[in-house]
């Protein structure tokens, strides 16, 4: 039986994980690896942080809150890459420069996507300067490339979730209070 990535959530309810896992380390494990031996990482680290979030994904599933908006590849994926940069940093091996443009994966955005949010984002700067760079790279990282809020905790250094909510909702009345302000700004914003 051919298994499709949308089935694998359903399979490891009905206990039928012992289908769904070679299927994951087929799929999943070999670009993991490639990611982690990349950035100074061995092929046993890339064993034990796919392991890792292999558990995680299955526990995810068992305890009904699995999303599933997300891939099943990609969401695997992506929490074995975070594993491994908190692993990094843990560790002290190397100084993480966030790698996460570096990233190729089957739910990236287009290139041309990524040249309008270039465009985009250089007039956010130029309208909000006023509101600070953290409060622009937040936003952007909100609006524009729909991260998850664990890699933005990650990208940005935030201690928690929460702590990138309350800090959306401050960024947020910056930005309402900038437009109050400079009503012209508004019209400006229409035309991206």
């Amino acid at each position: 039986m051919s298994i499709t990535e949308e089935q694998i959530p359903l399979l490891i309810r009905e206990g039928r994980d012992k289908d769904v896992v070679p299927l994951l380390y087929k799929k999943v494990y070999p670009v993991l690896k490639k990611y982690i031996v990349s950035h100074n990482g061995s092929k046993e680290d890339a064993f034990d942080v796919f392991q890792d979030a292999l558990v995680d994904f299955y526990n995810t599933i068992m305890e009904g809150t699995y999303n599933e908006k997300y891939k099943v590849f990609g969401l695997l994926f992506r929490s074995g890459v975070n594993k491994w940069i908190n692993k990094i940093r843990r560790d002290k091996k190397i100084d993480f420069k966030d790698e996460f443009g570096d990233l190729e994966e089957s739910n990236s955005i287009h290139d041309q996507e990524f040249v309008l949010l270039g465009k985009d984002e250089n007039v956010l700067k130029s309208l909000f300067s006023p509101i600070g760079t953290k409060c622009i790279e937040l936003l952007n990282c909100l609006i524009y490339t729909n991260l998850l809020m664990e890699d933005i905790m990650i990208r940005l250094n935030y201690p928690s979730v929460a702590a990138i909510k309350m800090q959306q909702q401050r960024c947020k009345q910056k930005v309402i209070e900038q437009i109050e302000k400079n009503p012209f700004l508004l019209d400006r914003l229409k035309g991206i």
